[in-house]
Formats: structure tokens, sequence, C-alpha cells
């Protein structure tokens, strides 16, 4: 059964004993769900309190950005390309991405909570900051325009695939593979610094669950181009895919610009951030099978380097380049 097209309810009602790499994603997703009530984030209350105005200013503008970008993920998936999959296994993969990206709001409300901070202002960052605004409007666009409560498009078209596998690039390599993994790296600062160890616990059980969300996007693009090599036939199509992604890479610099300024934040700066932004987007283009855009070849934030990600690599098990955490 191809992955994506046409379908009438009762299709994709029988599984085959056929394991692809859906199906391997839906047993290491399942083996990764862990809830966010077993992190005692009030731990880490001391340390939010003792925060100095610009480093509480960045937590909080980190903290609106996920509380609607997991919701937004949310409403993507169900509204735009899981209506058109057809594989089960893929289905079932997604499904489970789903229930992840529930349990992400849960962290990120007891975050609120625990915080006592200003439910109103951290849900509106995303409508009152103006890049944060840019960010989720691209991704809002591509998923509307395949929405089948818009009417969508026809998966059995070269037009409606294009637009799908658009929907797919923006959502899960764009969003979950580049904005997330900046946001990723700056708590991963805090926690460098000794401090919300609790919280940034929970990052990283939120980084393995976009992990996989990446890998499936990439399995996910690289399987309609294998069904209809005719994607990849167009010229136009394939430099559209690669200046997507590096309008999108051009977007959270601007971001990050806004976030830090000059100063020094967590141990981090813009440029330090920059690189790093950079060497991100230059592995997301080689696991799409383009030359790298920025060069940056090696990981520039050697705190990363040293961290301790043994529970990855225990999901993973393959090279830091193919979906790995950074």
């Amino acid at each position: 059964m191809p992955l994506i097209g046409k379908k009438k309810v009762t299709d994709g009602i029988k599984l085959s004993d056929n394991l692809n790499v859906f199906a391997d994603l839906y047993v290491k997703q399942k083996q990764a769900i862990r809830f966010p009530e077993e992190i005692n984030i009030g731990l880490d209350l001391v340390d939010y309190k003792g925060m100095a105005d610009e480093e509480r200013k960045l937590f909080h503008d980190l903290v609106g950005y996920f509380v609607t970008s997991e919701l937004l993920v949310q409403n993507v998936l169900g509204e735009s390309f899981y209506p058109y999959i057809m594989d089960p296994r893929a289905k079932m993969a997604m499904t489970v991405q789903m229930f992840m990206e529930d349990i992400h709001s849960d962290f990120f409300e007891m975050i609120l909570n625990t915080f006592s901070m200003n439910r109103d202002e951290m849900y509106n960052k995303s409508s009152t900051h103006p890049i944060m605004k840019k960010k989720q409007e691209m991704v809002a666009e591509a998923a509307n325009a395949i929405s089948v409560s818009t009417g969508g498009v026809d998966p059995d078209t070269i037009k409606g695939k294009k637009a799908i596998l658009n929907a797919i690039l923006i959502n899960n390599i764009i969003q979950e593979g580049i904005f997330f993994y900046s946001a990723f790296a700056m708590y991963f600062a805090i926690r460098e610094t000794g401090r919300m160890k609790n919280v940034c616990n929970g990052m990283d059980l939120v980084l393995i669950d976009e992990s996989f969300h990446l890998k499936m996007g990439m399995e996910m693009i690289l399987t309609m181009i294998e069904e209809t090599p005719e994607l990849v036939q167009d010229e136009e199509f394939v430099q559209h895919i690669r200046d997507t992604i590096v309008a999108g890479a051009e977007l959270e610099l601007e971001f990050l610009q806004s976030l830090l300024g000059s100063r020094m934040t967590f141990g981090i700066n813009y440029n330090e951030m920059a690189d790093y932004l950079k060497y991100v987007v230059d592995r997301r283009l080689e696991e799409l099978g383009f030359g790298p855009h920025y060069l940056v070849g090696e990981n520039p934030l050697k705190f990363l380097q040293k961290q301790d990600f043994k529970t990855l690599q225990n999901f993973f098990e393959i090279t830091p380049n193919q979906y790995t955490n950074f």
C-alpha cells in the first residue's frame, strides 16, 4: 500500500507482515513514552526565583514559544497530512507522535503552573512576538494549503503530493528539526550553569520525542520520493525544498537575534547560537541529499558535545547525522 493517497475508511485495516521503517518508529516511540509528572520540576523554584531579569525573559520566551507550538504541531498533524496517509504502519507511528505532543503540552502546562507564570502572557507570545508569529505562520500556511477542513488537495496528483510533501517538510523538518533544536540548545545552556536541572531533564525527554518526529518526516519524504520519482525530476521543486529549509534557517537566525541581542545570557551569545543553528541546518540538508549551505562542519557548542546522551543512543543506535540529538 502506498504511503500517500485517497482512501476509504475500510482501506488500511489489515496489517501486513512487512515491518517497514514506520513499524520500527511506532515501537521505538512507544518505548520512549514518559510522563511529565515523573519529574519534580518544583525543585527548580529557587533557581527560577534567582534568575536575573534578562535570564527570566529568555526562559519565558522559550516557554511561550513551546506552549503554542506543541499544540500547533498537533493541529498540523491531525488537520493536514495525517488524513492522506494510507500505510497503516505509518498511521500508527503518527498516532503515537500525536499522543507525544499531548504529553509535551502537559509538561509545559506544569511549567506554567509550577512557576506561577502568567498564562495569558505565555500563550499570547506567539501572536505578540513578531518573529515567533512569522515562524508559526510559515508552518500554518503550508498546513492550511492541504487541510481537509478547507477543501484539501488531490493526493493522487503530482501537484497534491508536492503540497503534502511541503507541509511535512515545514512541520517535521523545519519546525521540529530546526526551530525546536535551537530552543533545546538554549535550555541545555541553562542546565550547564547548574540551574533548572529538572526542567531541563524534562526537555531531554521532549528532545528524544522530537528526534523521532524528525525521523518520521525524513522517512515520509524519502518514501514519497521513492514511490513518485517524478517529484525530484522537477528541478524547480527540488530547489524549492532546499530554499524553504534555508528560509526557515534565516527566520530562526532572526529569532535568535531577537532573543539574545548582543548579550551573553546563560553563558551563550548570538554568534555561538547562530553557528550552532547553521550546523544543524547543514545536517538537515545532508540528510535530505543536499550539500551543506552554511559549511559549518562541527558543533560549536562544546557543552552539548560533552552531555550524557546515553538515553538517546539507546533508542537510535545509529550514527550522529542520522536523526540523532545534535
